[in-house]
């Protein structure tokens, strides 16, 4: 008996980008913002019997747009998302990682001068460099000039270049 089916071509993993631009709860502009924001580059994939390349994400990229998008659709902005994603981990967190739950007296003494200084520097009103920010936060704060971003009950606004206020956001 002579077998008469064809043989069954691999499928690439994944879902094709553009499948998934398709059922987001985001648009297609706010989608491809995404995936720069987030540094995910999909594969270029052909499929068989196709000359064309498609742009491929595996499933862990898809997990990972899925939440943003979910983010992004209920109203937080790229730019937080951006925020987030790209903060270092601050000293207590490492620590905190490396020893199994315990924080050094260094670490403690770290967050308690940036939460004098993000302190002294709402009540004062005194601008601070970016540096400034960054190291209170213990992230890079993420907006344009003009701006005003929200991190925890902290307001803070971008003046102008390296010149940034700190307010209390009250609850």
């Amino acid at each position: 008996m002579t077998d008469t089916i064809a043989p069954i071509e691999a499928m690439p993993s994944g879902q094709r980008l553009s499948e998934w631009i398709e059922a987001a709860p985001i648009g297609k502009t706010a989608s491809y913002e995404l995936l720069k924001a987030l540094r995910i580059t999909p594969a270029k994939t052909r499929f068989p019997g196709s000359a064309a390349a498609v742009s491929m994400l595996t499933a862990e990229q898809v997990a990972v747009m899925d939440r943003a998008a979910m983010q992004v659709a209920a109203g937080q902005s790229i730019a937080d998302l951006t925020a987030i994603i790209t903060r270092p981990r601050t000293a207590v967190n490492a620590t905190d990682e490396a020893q199994g739950g315990k924080v050094t007296a260094k670490d403690r003494a770290d967050l308690m001068a940036r939460m004098d200084l993000a302190e002294r520097a709402m009540a004062s009103g005194f601008p601070l460099t970016t540096v400034e920010v960054t190291w209170i936060l213990g992230g890079p704060p993420g907006a344009k000039v003009g701006a005003t971003v929200s991190h925890g009950r902290i307001a803070v606004t971008h003046h102008g270049t390296s010149e940034w206020s700190l307010a209390r956001i009250e609850a």
